[in-house]
């Protein structure tokens, strides 16, 4: 099993609804994954494999999380993106 974590600033309403899509987006292709969400502050304790967020809040994480695959996503909405950019981390 896979451990995702989805961030957003401040943790509430955009990292809601992107956990709402990923994890739409898992169960469609079957994929064993757990998702939870955090604030970017509260990334730093996750030990888990991927860290998800939109484009801008990726850019920043990556500069920090060197350990992790940051995931950017660019339209919290577009499932297909979500599956495109999640398949090949999920086949490893």
């Amino acid at each position: 099993m896979k451990k995702a974590v989805i961030t957003c600033r401040a943790g509430m309403g955009t990292s809601t609804m992107l956990t709402v899509q990923v994890k739409n987006v898992a169960q469609k292709n079957n994929w064993d994954l757990e998702v939870d969400h955090a604030s970017v502050d509260g990334i730093g304790s996750f030990q888990g494999d991927i860290i998800i967020a939109l484009s801008d809040v990726a850019d920043d994480i990556r500069a920090k999380e060197k350990n992790k695959a940051v995931v950017g996503i660019k339209n919290m909405m577009d499932q297909q993106e979500i599956e495109d950019k999640l398949t090949p981390l999920m086949k490893e």
